[in-house]
């Protein structure tokens, strides 16, 4: 099994903008949590800064995430953002690549690489 503890730089693309920041993740098993902090640019509107609490799973190269809680950098709940669910990949290259979505249906792409 593939151990993916440890820190991660993150970046997203997706329909209306970018993330840009880093993953912590603990693993414990097949289980893994921790959290994805990141700026996020959408078109037309104030960039703001991220942390998405995550769970998940790895079975194989298959790493399954989702947000299960969101808070801006100074721990305050952010209500109203739609948690992501990403679905990667763990390559060969010691990356995970993969794709996310939310309960709104954005769509994106997103890369992970160990730092």
């Amino acid at each position: 099994m593939h151990d993916i503890s440890g820190k991660w730089i993150f970046s997203e693309e997706f329909e209306c903008g970018t993330d840009k920041g880093f993953a912590i993740i603990e693993q414990d098993g097949k289980n893994i949590n921790g959290y994805i902090e990141y700026e996020e640019r959408i078109e037309d509107e104030e960039t703001i800064w991220v942390r998405q609490r995550i769970k998940g799973e790895i079975e194989g190269n298959s790493v399954n995430m989702q947000g299960i809680g969101v808070e801006s950098l100074n721990g305050e709940p952010m209500s109203g953002y739609n948690l992501d669910t990403l679905e990667g990949t763990y390559t060969h290259e010691n990356k995970i690549v993969g794709h996310s979505y939310d309960p709104e249906d954005i769509c994106g792409v997103f890369v992970m690489s160990r730092e």
